[in-house]
């Protein structure tokens, strides 16, 4: 698989999540320019990809985001919930599209301000398929 088709798929699985409202591609700081954004928010930013003859691994950093209430009571939950949620979304895209997730991850909590106070995850994965083209194909 290509990686924006790797990117595209990871988004409609988090897409297809109850509690995700949001999913999005690129700079997770472009949250500060979405006023009202839907939460929780699914991020997926790119990390270093590397490739061999017969596999490709792409690094991918993938993000929970919710907001904080005014008391900042429910940042734990929020931190709890994304750390599900994405292992969730890892289990259901590495069982429909039969690829291998490096699930060795660490995961960083993390407070951060966007268009509002939030707080979420994060976990950077290594998603390995077949290299198509091994080192002397032709697109």
């Amino acid at each position: 698989m290509t990686l924006k088709t790797i990117i595209d798929l990871i988004l409609e699985v988090a897409g297809n999540r109850p509690n995700i409202k949001t999913v999005r591609e690129g700079n997770v700081y472009d949250l500060n320019d979405i006023p009202d954004v839907e939460y929780g928010v699914f991020y997926v930013t790119q990390g270093t990809h590397s490739f061999s003859q017969e596999t490709i691994t792409y690094n991918l950093n993938l993000f929970y985001i919710d907001r904080l209430t005014p008391n900042l009571d429910n940042r734990l939950q929020i931190q709890s919930d994304g750390i599900t949620e994405i292992q969730n979304i890892l289990l259901l895209f590495a069982e429909t599209y039969d690829v291998e997730i490096e699930y060795n991850a660490n995961v960083t909590a993390f407070n951060q301000r966007f268009a509002d106070d939030c707080a979420g995850v994060f976990v950077t994965v290594q998603i390995t398929d077949v290299n198509d083209f091994g080192v002397c194909g032709i697109n």
